[in-house]
């Protein structure tokens, strides 16, 4: 069990005059391989925990000083253009060692993305190809890194791989020299693992990697300045992460062949066949018309009216059909909440609407409905309590 936090974010960024909303963080310490010690280690505070993801990212400004060896192709080293939905980070791909510090849970010679390395900085050297808004600083990250821990084992995947399609994607790279990087396949080995996959056995022989439970409190309908919950790493592995523990929890296998999603039955009856949960998005985010859009200072998410807030009724099926559960979430106005509670870091009522190519048929439940309810995520492939993942269990 690891301590995260939802507060407004890392030094770096309120230095910046801006803060985090609904994002959820852990501290990890990250070394130099088969190495320990202050001068060869670095403890990163404001971890993003996304469970949307997969692999563990960490901006260049957390590890100062630190070198970590490069990670190869096995012949150049390799660096990445990770793609977001509102942009992209650029770094090197290096190995280190991994631990939770309470947790002590530990991952040797992962291979993690250091974001913004300023050896791959300098002038042009962010291939061409690497498009969208640019994310390699925190003020423009949000926080010091991302611990992602979703229902993938690696962070590409198949599309990544020789043979997958015609030309390599701009994901991954090789790099003679950080100025010549070129776009190339790489096999599942070779990406970038999500660390739950990585972990050593406890001094039980037990290995927590089956897939994680993100535990956070309800927070109420003006939103909480903090809020403190927990990682669990496992899921049935240990006698504190079985899915019994909690009554009426539901488990939504994933369609694996369609990017390990769910359906959400919005209310009406309009089906939402790529919907996930993913503790690394800030609201819960869909398409409805009839809800007012908010202006330019908070873009994207829903103002319905100052002071008001709106319930919807929805349900979640597997992507086979069953199980199905019904859900309630509510919709309050961004700019009433941002303005009224500035200090605040946690609003369960955020919400706005998808973009992309899967925005009509997506219902993107973030962070805002992990508040008050244990939310569990199964690995792809892994026997975790009994059922194979990927799935999805609340």
């Amino acid at each position: 069990v690891e301590p995260i936090t939802v507060d407004q974010g890392p030094q770096a960024l309120l230095a910046a005059g801006k803060s985090a909303v609904n994002e959820v963080f852990v501290t990890v310490q990250v070394c130099i391989p088969g190495m320990n010690g202050a001068s060869n280690c670095r403890t990163v505070d404001h971890v993003q925990v996304d469970s949307g993801s997969a692999g563990l990212r960490i901006l260049s400004t957390a590890l100062t000083g630190l070198v970590l060896p490069p990670a190869t192709d096995g012949v150049n080293p390799l660096a990445e253009c990770l793609p977001f939905a509102d942009g992209s980070a650029w770094g090197s791909v290096a190995t280190a060692d991994l631990t939770l510090p309470v947790s002590t849970e530990t991952a040797s010679s992962v291979r993690l993305q250091i974001v913004g390395d300023p050896a791959y900085e300098q002038g042009n050297d962010r291939p061409s190809s690497c498009t969208g808004v640019v994310e390699d600083t925190v003020p423009e990250f949000g926080a010091n890194g991302i611990l992602g821990v979703g229902t993938f084992t690696d962070d590409c995947g198949f599309g990544c791989t020789p043979g997958s399609q015609l030309t390599p994607p701009p994901w991954y790279f090789g790099c003679p020299t950080p100025a010549t990087c070129t776009a190339e396949f790489v096999t599942d080995s070779l990406q970038i693992q999500n660390p739950v996959t990585q972990f050593a056995p406890d001094s039980a022989g037990v290995l927590d990697n089956t897939g994680v439970i993100v535990e956070l409190p309800a927070v109420g309908v003006n939103g909480a300045a903090t809020v403190a919950g927990s990682l669990v790493f496992g899921i049935g592995t240990q006698a504190n992460n079985k899915l019994n523990l909690v009554s009426g929890i539901s488990v939504f296998p994933a369609d694996v062949s369609n990017g390990d999603t769910i359906t959400v039955v919005y209310s009406g009856g309009t089906k939402f066949p790529d919907s996930y949960l993913d503790s690394g998005s800030n609201g819960i985010f869909f398409q409805d018309s009839t809800i007012k859009a908010c202006g330019a200072n908070q873009m994207g998410f829903y103002c319905p009216g100052a002071g008001s807030v709106l319930s919807f009724n929805a349900t979640v099926e597997g992507f086979s059909g069953t199980p199905t559960k019904a859900i309630t979430f509510s919709v309050g106005d961004a700019a009433t909440l941002f303005n009224t509670n500035s200090t605040y870091a946690a609003f369960s009522n955020l919400a706005g609407t998808t973009f992309g190519s899967t925005a009509a048929s997506t219902v993107d439940l973030g962070l805002p409905f992990f508040y008050g309810q244990n939310v569990y995520t199964a690995i792809d492939g892994v026997n975790a309590d009994g059922m194979t993942g990927p799935y999805f269990a609340f």
